[in-house]
């Protein structure tokens, strides 16, 4: 007997299926995903009602010129034919029922990049996703993401208005601290003739105990070091600053703002902000730290002067030295007194196996010089984004920060100069502002580095994707029997992406920057959605950055500078590994066989070479920071940027020799080359363009060797391949790239995880951290005696003077020397000193031993008392045979193969001979070499060099600075 269908189950075709799908339970980030939905629905809705009446023909983008007849095709093509739903867009919003508003956003086809028809005719079917882009890891959510709506740029305007429009009154500081800032002291208390006071001053830098808050309110008082505290989102979604800053429920996923204690309302959740001007004024109270800062403003007026009289600039060895810097300051556009500053941003996980994220940002001031700006006591923190989850929108956290910043360039920021006796007035203008790639999207407003118009400097060379993919890869090739549309245009070359063009008056940064406007000013006049997603297919912009908003700026985009550490360190070494290893996605019409590059894909071969490097270990020096662990065993397991640094570009060279292929070794000795000199702090001008020529040869030949314009292999081109065009460029236009890499605050970000006490707490913990180092920092500028000794020398070295120190290790009892020793000796004493020794038996004290110094081996450090008392610092060394010259111009003069003599070879050199400590690590054999029948004799002793990379890493906070570096993000 069959049961009637009830009307509910008649009503869907008698299909069980649609009732389970109506009837299934939902989670409830779903259901808050479904309500944060319908508002932005409502929002989108009530927004087309207040500013449809404002369409007016003065507020569209003026049209191209196009011939009569065009036009007036598609004036009617667009009345007979409205645009349809594209459901990859978004439904078409209701502004195209205006003819008017029709008519002056017609563009003509032939300016478009893509066919007109690519809109109109129905979508494709979906293809599958692509697998995400090993280089960046698991795709993040950045600042552009891929469902960008129209309202997230109306938001972005309102936000960059409010911080033009900021002022000291509404940043959240203190009457208190404004009235302070305002009028600075001119004197600080005499701890000399208050020792008490001083007493207090140590303990709290010591944190010893103090009392419950009178301590705290003094060090605030005194160093001017106040946080802005900020309501926002308790799960991180955004802050209630700018246009959130009257909500009661987040616009993200709907949780109240406040919770009621009694009848008061209270935060559920904030965040401190450490304002920058009164960390900057800390920075002259002081006459020591004031005097600093004016001797290096003294050399760059010198600089500019000595570049006003027509010296010609050979050596890149500050910021100050870059073109971009020295055009702003003929400009006008920054003055002498101006701070000039670098913001950095990024995020870090403070737990490893749990969601723990937490955002970061600090302030550098460049004006302390390279060798200061980057240490720990010099670097402010800016704030701590609490997490566990990624913020959804970034500059909402930023806002208090950069409103505090603009509200000080429009009202200025008055200092007193401690050791020039002088009140002046400074506009800071924030010269860099830095991320990792997937953050610097929340920076710049790009689409980021998936996008057609990946590079995050902004130049012009468009991307090409597979057909119907997600993804676009910087090929300048196009490959064979390639008809993607908007991506299929011709070959491009390096002119076309580093020239200026043809006509134009200025820089490279300049056309850039005028490029990058009339792009953005296309994009904000979107009238509806779909025509904004066209826009921003089409030009790479998906909203103004917030840096905009300042009303002192270098200039956007190119404030916003690569970033050295995440290119080189992770992006670079993790598509060299991938080739070596094969495990690059290979495509169903690839085969993998066919790889030959690929020498470590073979497990055996791996688990070898990764043998090799744990060995290479012990010929590494200390002061070369962490050195590179087994990749075959640890690669997987937190393996450092530092380790990857020296492992590709420091052990790679070497030990590749042996199994690579010439041809393919060739080519990555060419990348090694370029990097090596990219990565130093002065880059010499005879070393400059070579560089940049064979990062441009590496780039051109990895395009036609291993992509080989086959489609299939389109993801082989990664911007991190792009970026080496650049690289040597960049380094002319903003400095050394070292100068704003991310090293600092990886630095910063590993110091104060390491200092959280609170792990019940850790967000609250690691702000008030924070906050106590930026008053840490700010007290030690005002009394320098308060800050720890620095360089200080352990007991019994002794300094020789021009940075040379003989540590405290040495022999119990003289030793008597013999042999070649004693020949050596004798050799440097007479004939250098011209000292006659007769039968003078030659009795030596050893001192510290140093291994591997250039192309010598450091037997021992000795003193040695000639007449006349005169004391003379000597080492004995084996010395190394020449390179082999073959090799050294084989490889570009990367690898430097030299022979070791061992006891057959004694010399006598003076200490301050010693320019460098380097590596020399065995040099394995080729085949060919293994099967020379003399191969023992002719190949066993022979060793090549690795010197200390660029990087001093002793600028940059701390000398295992590498322990931090360990953000993979692309």
């Amino acid at each position: 007997m069959s049961c009637p269908i009830p009307d509910w189950r008649r009503a869907w075709g008698g299909s069980l299926q649609h009732v389970r799908n109506i009837l299934k339970a939902v989670s409830e980030t779903t259901f808050y995903t479904h309500a944060s939905h319908r508002q932005d629905n409502l929002f989108r809705a009530l927004d087309r009602a207040q500013h449809l009446p404002r369409q007016e023909e003065g507020n569209a983008r003026p049209r191209p010129s196009v011939s009569p007849e065009r036009e007036q095709a598609n004036k009617r093509r667009c009345t007979e034919s409205p645009i349809e739903e594209d459901p990859e867009l978004g439904p078409a919003e209701g502004f195209q029922d205006n003819p008017r508003q029709q008519e002056d956003n017609v563009r003509g086809l032939d300016q478009m990049p893509f066919h007109e028809r690519d809109i109109e005719e129905a979508p494709p079917p979906r293809p599958e996703p692509e697998v995400e882009d090993p280089e960046y890891g698991q795709h993040e959510r950045t600042g552009a993401p891929p469902d960008a709506q129209l309202e997230d740029l109306r938001f972005q305007q309102q936000i960059i208005d409010m911080v033009k429009n900021a002022t000291l009154e509404t940043s959240g500081m203190s009457e208190e601290g404004i009235a302070r800032m305002r009028d600075p002291r001119r004197t600080l208390p005499d701890l000399e003739n208050d020792p008490d006071y001083k007493y207090a001053l140590r303990l709290w830098l010591r944190q010893w105990p103090l009392g419950k808050g009178g301590m705290e309110k003094l060090i605030a008082e005194l160093t001017g070091v106040e946080p802005i505290k900020t309501d926002m989102c308790i799960t991180s979604c955004c802050a209630y600053t700018g246009p959130y800053a009257r909500l009661e429920h987040c616009p993200y996923c709907t949780e109240a703002r406040y919770r009621m204690e009694g009848r008061k309302r209270v935060a559920r959740r904030t965040f401190n902000t450490l304002p920058l001007g009164p960390q900057l004024q800390s920075q002259c109270l002081s006459s020591e730290t004031a005097a600093l800062m004016a001797c290096h403003k003294k050399l760059v007026a010198e600089l500019l002067a000595r570049l006003d009289l027509g010296w010609k600039l050979e050596n890149i060895e500050d910021f100050y030295c870059s073109t971009d810097y020295q055009a702003a300051v003929d400009s006008e556009a920054i003055s002498p007194d101006d701070f000039a500053l670098m913001f950095s941003v990024d995020g870090a996980q403070l737990y490893e196996h749990k969601a723990s994220d937490c955002w970061i940002y600090i302030w550098i001031i460049f004006e302390l010089g390279p060798d200061k700006c980057y240490k720990k006591r010099y670097v402010f923190p800016g704030a701590i984004i609490p997490g566990p989850r990624k913020p959804r929108n970034l500059e909402s956290f930023l806002f208090p920060g950069l409103a505090h910043i603009s509200a000080l360039q429009k009202e200025g920021l008055k200092i007193w100069d401690a050791a020039n006796k002088r009140l002046f007035t400074s506009f800071p203008v924030i010269i860099f502002a830095t991320a990792d790639s997937p953050a610097m999207a929340y920076l710049n407003g790009l689409v980021g580095h998936h996008g057609a118009q990946g590079c995050r400097l902004y130049c012009p060379l468009r991307g090409r994707r597979k057909p119907n993919g997600p993804h676009y890869y910087p090929a300048m090739l196009k490959p064979l029997n390639y008809y993607e549309r908007g991506c299929d245009h011709q070959d491009v070359t390096f002119d076309e992406i580093l020239s200026i063009p043809p006509g134009f008056e200025g820089s490279w940064s300049d056309a850039v920057e005028e490029r990058y406007r009339a792009n953005l000013n296309y994009v904000v006049l979107s009238p509806n959605q779909t025509q904004f997603a066209r826009r921003r297919l089409e030009t790479g912009i998906a909203k103004p950055s917030i840096f905009d908003g300042l009303p002192r700026g270098f200039g956007v985009p190119r404030c916003f500078p690569g970033d050295i550490m995440h290119h080189v360190s992770l992006n670079l070494t993790d598509l060299v590994i991938s080739l070596l290893r094969g495990t690059m996605r290979c495509d169903k019409t690839d085969d993998i066989s066919t790889w030959d590059w690929a020498c470590l894909a073979d497990n055996d071969t791996w688990e070898a070479h990764g043998h090799l490097v744990s060995q290479a270990t012990q010929y590494l020096p200390g002061s070369f920071g962490r050195p590179p662990r087994n990749p075959a065993e640890k690669i997987n397991s937190g393996y450092k940027a530092w380790e990857y640094l020296y492992y590709v570009f420091g052990l790679l060279p070497g030990l590749l020799w042996g199994i690579q292929k010439p041809a393919f070794y060739a080519h990555f000795c060419k990348l090694v080359a370029g990097v090596r000199v990219a990565l130093l702090l002065v880059i010499p001008v005879e070393l400059r363009q070579r560089a940049h020529e064979l990062l441009l040869e590496f780039v051109q030949e990895f395009e036609e060797v291993y992509y080989q314009r086959r489609v299939d292999r389109l993801h082989f081109v990664r911007q991190s391949l792009h970026a080496l065009i650049h690289l040597i460029p960049e380094g002319l236009r903003m400095g050394p790239a070292s100068l704003y890499s991310q090293w600092v605050l990886e630095t910063l970000i590993g110091n104060l995880t390491a200092e959280i006490r609170s792990h019940v707490e850790p967000y609250a913990n690691l702000s008030n951290r924070a906050t106590r180092r930026s008053q840490c920092n700010a007290l030690m500028a005002l009394y320098p005696m308060l800050a720890p000794p620095a360089d200080v020398l352990p007991e019994h070295a002794v300094e020789l003077g021009d940075e040379y120190i003989l540590m405290r290790a040495r022999d119990r009892g003289p030793r008597l020397v013999k042999g070649l020793e004693e020949a050596a000796l004798r050799e440097y004493l007479e004939g250098k000193l011209e000292l006659g020794l007769g039968h003078w038996k030659l009795a030596l004290w050893k001192w510290a031993r140093l291994k591997d110094n250039r192309f010598a081996e450091i037997q021992y450090f000795f003193r040695l008392t000639i007449p006349h008392m005169r004391v003379i610092n000597l080492a004995m060394i084996s010395v190394f045979t020449p390179p082999d010259d073959t090799i050294r111009r084989e490889t570009n003069y990367v690898l430097l193969a030299c022979g070791y003599q061992g006891t057959a070879s004694r010399e006598v050199v003076d200490i301050k001979d010693i320019t460098s400590v380097v590596a020399m690590v065995p040099l394995p054999k080729r085949a060919e070499e293994a099967a020379h029948p003399r191969a023992e004799e002719l190949y066993a002793a022979r060793f090549f060099v690795i010197e200390k990379l660029g990087l001093d890493m002793a600028w940059f906070g701390r000398v295992d600075i590498a322990e931090e570096g360990d953000n993979v993000d692309g």
